[in-house]
This record gives C-alpha cells, structure tokens and sequence, in this order.
C-alpha cells in the first residue's frame, strides 16, 4: 500500500442545478482508496454514487472540499490538464457500454483509438492491443464491429478501451447492469483480475449483489456522504465523519432496539452503544 491514498477525496461537496434548482449531490463526502483496491460504491438512486464517479473522471468539477486523484487536484485542472489526465490517470467505463465504442470501425481498431490520442507509436498500439485481446478474451472478435458482439463480450472490450493507456485508477459505473447473470460474473472477474494483473486501482458503482466476492471494500453513500462500509471477511465499518456523526446500519437499529436516544460509554478502550432511557 501506498503511503497516501491514490483517492483522496475530504469534505467533497458537488452541485449542480436541474430545472433552475440547485441539487447538492455530494454533501461532505470522504473516501481514501489506496492504491491497488478493489472498492465497490454502493447506494440508493439519487445517493450521489455517479455524481462521486463524474468528479473522480473529470467531468465534472468539484463545487467544494478536496479531490485529488494520483496526485492531482481536481479542481484545479485546465482543460489541457484534464484531457491528460483522462489519458494517462484515469480510465473510464461508461454504463452503457456503447458509449465507449465507436461502432463503425472493428475491436481491434477501437482498442487502439486512446493510444492514437495520446500519440502512441502503431507498432506499440498493435501489440497492446493484441495484449488486450487476449486478457479480454475477446482474440477471435478482433475482425468484428462492436455491434456484432454480445453484450458480456462489448462490456469486456468497454474494460480493454479503458485499459489501453494502463491507467492508474479504473471507474466503472454501473459494469454489470445490462448483464445477465453468467456475464455480469466474468467482468466482475475481469475487473478484480486487473489488480491482480496490473495493480490497477479499481472503482465501481454498482448494485450487483455479487460484487462482496470481488471487491476489497464494499462503501454505502447515503445523502451525498458515506455512510458505511464493509471489507471481505470482515465485519461492517460505519464511517465517522468529522463531526463525530456515524450513521448505524438498519439492520443493527432493528436487532439491538435503539431509538433516538443512546448511551454511549468507553469500556476496556471499546465504545460500547446502549439503547438510552426512552427504549
């Protein structure tokens, strides 16, 4: 582990304004990823999970608070800086996979389109992309477009367009959701198997239950914060944020009957939570 995060993301405020309202998407947010995880992002609609994955890529611009991704401040990013930093720090996947394809030309060729960008010489593009098609297992589809792939297969090469520039940190919105169950399966496979491969950072939103299998960390954001967290074979974590607040699941709440009161007292250096005077 690195001895800062590659994520660093303190006080994380966005908002954005929808029908001349102004949305506050991320209220305070706190994440540290080190370098090499597997963190999945967890959360109802309107949490603020895409939100969290539209600031860590780029698109959009922290309103307030820290952000930094590999070292670099994300608020302070010019546009020349940003199209960099996409490039070489961050690779991104879309949920709908097609928007990361560009349909008119074959796998391989599309695998070889953000080397290109970024000036990658034709030969060193060839034989990443060969790697690619290989790791994805997607070799004998390298002739096709992408509309004559199943959607597993344009989800896989999705994953390879974004790792074409090795970057440091994969995002991942939302992977498996057009996915059926064997499908979903292997990019969830596909994605752990890129930290093993290449100590890729990996981040996903995702509502796959599955996803505890694969992922290092499992983050619930709740009202724009997080909330909770989970690490495999372990128990669950409940974040606590700088003002002391933690958010308990609901699932302890209803087996332990603590209400709005609780008592709270330090024993053998544990806190230890009682239901107060009113249960």
């Amino acid at each position: 582990m690195s001895a800062s995060p590659i994520v660093d993301c303190r006080g994380l405020v966005h908002i954005y304004k929808a029908d001349e309202l102004e949305v506050v998407a991320l209220q305070g947010l706190d994440l540290a990823v080190e370098a090499g995880e597997v963190v999945a992002i967890v959360g109802a609609s309107g949490s603020g999970k895409t939100t969290l994955m539209n600031v860590l890529a780029a698109v959009d611009r922290p309103s307030a608070g820290h952000a930094s991704v590999g070292g670099w401040d994300l608020a302070a990013l010019g546009e020349g800086q940003r199209d960099r930093y996409r490039r070489e720090v961050v690779g991104y996947v879309w949920q709908d996979s097609v928007l990361n394809l560009m349909l008119q030309v074959t796998v391989e060729e599309n695998l070889q389109l953000p080397m290109m960008a970024a000036g990658v010489r034709w030969a060193e593009r060839r034989a990443r992309a060969q790697e690619l098609l290989r790791g994805f297992g997607i070799w004998d589809r390298r002739r096709h477009l992408p509309g004559q792939l199943p959607g597993g297969e344009q989800q896989r090469l999705a994953l390879g367009i974004a790792m074409a520039n090795r970057p440091q940190v994969l995002l991942a919105d939302e992977p498996t959701a057009q996915l059926d169950r064997a499908s979903a399966s292997q990019v969830l496979a596909d994605l752990h198997d890129l930290r093993d491969r290449d100590g890729t950072t990996v981040i996903m939103v995702t509502h796959d239950h599955e996803v505890e299998r694969y992922a290092d960390r499992v983050l619930r954001i709740r009202d724009g914060r997080t909330s909770t967290e989970s690490r495999a074979a372990s128990g669950e974590l409940v974040i606590l944020d700088r003002a002391g607040r933690l958010q308990l699941p609901k699932s302890v709440i209803a087996e332990t009957g603590l209400r709005e009161r609780v008592r709270v007292r330090v024993e053998d250096g544990r806190v230890v939570l009682e239901p107060g005077d009113d249960a």
